[in-house]
């Protein structure tokens, strides 16, 4: 009888003294209101000054598909038996270039060539804020000198005053963003910067740009394959490889017909690239709603640790005595 009552006290003793530690916290919590308020508040009035001080950033975005591959896939899927007969391999016909093109975009073998070709490295890499009225980018006056058209910045060490592409390629991987829907098979690219305008027109740059390379690829492949499978034709007996030859230059001179009378050979767009008019970023509500409230837990985690902190060194102290 006497386990079980002092079973029964012991459970009494822990809810009565559960009890008493949640009034107490709320108590010490009450009596440092004002404390977690200022605190609060500071955070607040904290975090409203700093998502002003960001500046936007805006989106353009464009819808991208295959132009060539439908194409391709039919004429190679008509050659395949036949060339399958006479010895000749031929690609899948329904290879997907995809991968192919955002790769491409993605290397620095191509920003490297944008640059290189297009005044488009101040506006990447020395942008300091985007003026609405005049609707004109503003450098940076310690890193691009506009009216000279000079860089004046400090590198640093291994860097020169201009900077080269490798430097310029993470701003770029910033700024850019491709991927394939899963759903639909299209690409969705986007490019992100200070300005609207510069932010539409880059991207109409690079989907250009992006054409006209793996235009020119498939022409040089072509050209090499035609010169290729002629100087092959007279060396063979039979009717069957002649004939599978004769299919394969066809095929490849009606490749080179649509890459030189088609600018989107490679990429259609399906939805052009366009001029922002609202921000993708900050999300000036959400950073100053985080902020706050990262505030208040400190706020009143300092108002918990001060007091049991101080109350248990009053204790240390009476003891000590």
């Amino acid at each position: 009888m006497s386990v079980i009552y002092d079973e029964k006290e012991s459970k009494e003793n822990t809810i009565n003294n559960d009890e008493i530690d949640l009034v107490e916290l709320f108590s010490v919590l009450w009596k440092g209101k004002i404390t977690v308020i200022l605190i609060t508040l500071f955070f607040a009035v904290g975090s409203v000054i700093f998502a002003l001080s960001l500046k936007n950033h805006y989106k353009s975005e464009a819808v991208l598909a295959m132009a060539n591959a439908s194409n391709d896939s039919s004429v190679l899927s008509n050659l395949s038996g036949i060339a399958s007969m006479a010895g000749i391999n031929i690609p899948n016909a329904d290879q997907d270039k995809t991968n192919l093109v955002i790769e491409t975009i993605r290397s620095r073998a191509f920003l490297r060539y944008l640059i290189s070709n297009h005044d488009i490295l101040p506006s990447m890499m020395a942008t300091k804020s985007y003026d609405t009225e005049s609707q004109e980018i503003i450098f940076d006056p310690k890193v691009y000198d506009a009216n000279a058209g000079k860089w004046v910045r400090k590198p640093s060490k291994n860097q020169q005053v201009k900077p080269s592409y490798l430097e310029a390629y993470e701003t770029y991987s910033n700024q850019l963003s491709i991927t394939k829907n899963k759903a639909t098979g299209f690409l969705d690219v986007t490019v992100e910067h200070l300005s609207p305008i510069f932010a539409q027109q880059f991207l109409q740059l690079i989907i250009k740009e992006a054409n006209e390379q793996l235009r020119n690829q498939d022409l040089r492949e072509s050209s090499d394959a035609i010169n290729f499978l002629t100087s092959e034709f007279p060396k063979s007996n039979l009717v069957s490889m002649k004939e599978a030859i004769s299919v394969l230059v066809q095929s490849r001179i009606e490749r080179q017909m649509m890459a030189k009378i088609n600018t989107d050979y490679v990429l259609k767009i399906l939805e052009p690239p366009f001029i922002p008019e609202k921000k993708s970023k900050p999300k000036r509500a959400i950073i100053c709603i985080v902020i706050t409230m990262i505030g208040g837990i400190i706020a009143l985690m300092w108002v918990l640790f001060r007091h049991y902190y101080l109350q248990s060194n009053v204790r240390f102290a009476f003891r000590g005595r």
